[in-house]
């Protein structure tokens, strides 16, 4: 099969979710099948069409924000000729769907859509694209092949027409890079994109106020937006946190991983997160936010929190020891992915 991923920023991972799951998957279905990935040109000065066996399409479309309607639109006329299938990572282009679909219908070429998580309850959204976005996300669902979403706890939001012909696929983790770490673990960790929905003023207010002794290492893109570059003044300062830019150097990241003690996961809306999934290859603690999505992915493997204070008695007590993952760490591996995605393509 020739198969075009396009919706994402590109590959390698320059981003988040969508680009974290290409770069673990989009090589191993590359394997057997011709697989194509659409990259926002701006975030690649490295260029070359080809990457660990996927190919790359670039487009001068920014890939985020406002333009990212256009850009996927772009993208499909691009791939649409050569493609067996197409999914695409998001519903920024959802309004599009119709046409997409019937020409998909005249090419016989089979339309598939990864929702991503409830992106019209994001709060970092104002009212009018959140609208939008719940327009596009329903048509997205209606006119789509196929439907997928990287969580159970994500069905409930689906469409009916969503549900009939929804499949759950998670993201994978066990392309995590390890490392031998001869010292004690003597960090606090947390890794994500710096909006409100994944709690960051939350945590650390609640790492501020505690007792814990233990050092904190957030990192993230702290100046990509106003809320961020208020809590990095916040607590430029502090003497026990350190805000750190967004890393992309898997061995660097695995070094901050390796030396987590404790890992602090504030999502709140979406599904399965990449960067949960990942540390569950670790074998640091986790405490994460209380939510469907969060408990759906760790299960018992996780402790949870629901308020700063909450979160503050949990980082004071003991916390015993991280707990076994052997069996939850066989849920998400990359062939597992990989094939789960291919076999979706297949049956549409």
């Amino acid at each position: 099969m020739q198969i075009s991923f396009i919706g994402a920023a590109g590959l390698p991972n320059r981003y988040g979710g969508f680009e974290s799951f290409l770069e673990a998957c989009a090589p191993v279905m590359a394997e057997a099948h011709t697989i194509t990935v659409t990259c926002d040109i701006a975030k690649y000065p490295d260029r070359t069409p080809e990457w660990q066996g996927v190919r790359r399409v670039f487009l001068k479309v920014p890939a985020n924000g406002a333009a990212s309607v256009l850009h996927d639109i772009v993208a499909f006329a691009c791939v649409v000729a050569r493609a067996d299938a197409i999914v695409v990572l998001g519903v920024s282009a959802g309004i599009a769907f119709p046409v997409m679909r019937l020409i998909c219908a005249l090419l016989r070429k089979r339309l598939v859509v990864n929702v991503d998580g409830v992106e019209w309850r994001r709060a970092k959204f104002g009212h009018a694209r959140r609208a939008f976005l719940r327009v596009s996300d329903s048509m997205a669902q209606i006119f789509a092949h196929k439907v997928v979403v990287d969580s159970a706890a994500l069905l409930p939001f689906l469409t009916a027409a969503g549900r009939r012909k929804a499949a759950c696929i998670a993201y994978s983790g066990d392309q995590v890079v390890r490392l031998p770490w001869p010292d004690a673990r003597d960090r606090l960790l947390t890794i994500c994109r710096i909006e409100p929905e994944n709690n960051c003023h939350l945590i650390l207010e609640a790492v501020a106020g505690s007792d814990c002794a233990l050092h904190y290492d957030f990192i993230g893109n702290w100046d990509a937006s106003d809320y961020g570059r208020t809590l990095r003044r916040r607590y430029a300062d502090h003497p026990r946190i350190t805000l750190h830019d967004p890393v992309y150097d898997e061995q660097v990241i695995a070094r901050h991983r390796e030396r987590c003690a404790i890992y602090l996961h504030g999502h709140s809306v979406g599904g399965t997160n990449p960067s949960l999934v990942e540390m569950l290859f670790y074998d640091c603690r986790i405490i994460a936010f209380d939510c469907p999505f969060n408990r759906e992915t760790a299960g018992e493997t996780a402790v949870y929190f629901d308020d700063a204070p909450a979160l503050a008695r949990q980082l004071a007590g003991d916390g015993g020891q991280a707990s076994d993952r052997t069996a939850i760490r066989e849920r998400y591996t990359r062939a597992s992915i990989a094939g789960r995605y291919l076999a979706v393509v297949a049956q549409v």
